[in-house]
């Protein structure tokens, strides 16, 4: 398992985690003690376990925070910022630096377009068709749009530009429509033919 360093932001001071439970708060018994009035005396604990970080709250007086959202219970992963009361907490991976991807702002009212030929435009890019969609707000976007993300040597996952969720091939009608043969086409035009008369 990769090292993983607890450092102050807000407050100096660091803790190297391993496979375990960690306490923190302003008591002095704690494996972290933080000395700030805003903190509970037992604030909250961290639970290590095969290389996840779990943080659950000890019923704080001014509460637990994951990059500012409020949590009960709830997985810290590296770089994000936990904050105890006015005093915030990085967790670090020993020898790696942050990662910033900046994803830029995009129209929310956007409307959905089509191709001449039926398929979905990409929302940017109303003349490109959409191969991607996103899971969680279905946005759809061309290749270009969406850029691959990863570790070097990693799987590249692809990121909505609007919403920063995984997005998907996009599987349209036309992709899984059989192609029709010369013969499917013919026959269909004299069955118009006949049902017209």
């Amino acid at each position: 398992m990769e090292k993983l360093t607890l450092k102050g932001v807000t407050h100096p001071g660091s803790l190297e985690v391993s496979d375990g439970l960690v306490s923190l708060g302003r008591n002095p018994t704690n494996d972290l003690r933080v000395p700030d009035p805003t903190v509970s005396s037992f604030h909250c604990e961290i639970i290590i376990s095969g290389g996840t970080v779990l943080v659950r709250d000890l019923n704080s007086t001014n509460g637990t925070f994951i990059d500012n959202e409020p949590v009960q219970e709830a997985f810290l992963r590296p770089w994000q910022t936990l904050r105890l009361g006015q005093a915030e907490f990085r967790l670090e991976i020993a020898g790696a630096q942050e990662v910033v991807v900046a994803i830029p702002e995009l129209d929310q009212h956007l409307p959905q377009t089509h191709l001449l030929d039926g398929r979905l435009a990409c929302l940017n890019h109303p003349g490109v068709a959409a191969v991607l969609k996103c899971t969680v707000c279905a946005r759809v976007y061309c290749s270009e749009c969406v850029q691959p993300i990863g570790l070097k040597g990693g799987q590249k996952r692809l990121f909505c530009p609007a919403c920063s969720q995984p997005c998907v091939p996009l599987v349209t009608d036309a992709a899984t429509r059989k192609k029709k043969s010369l013969l499917d086409r013919l026959t269909e035009t004299i069955r118009m033919r006949f049902g017209q008369h």
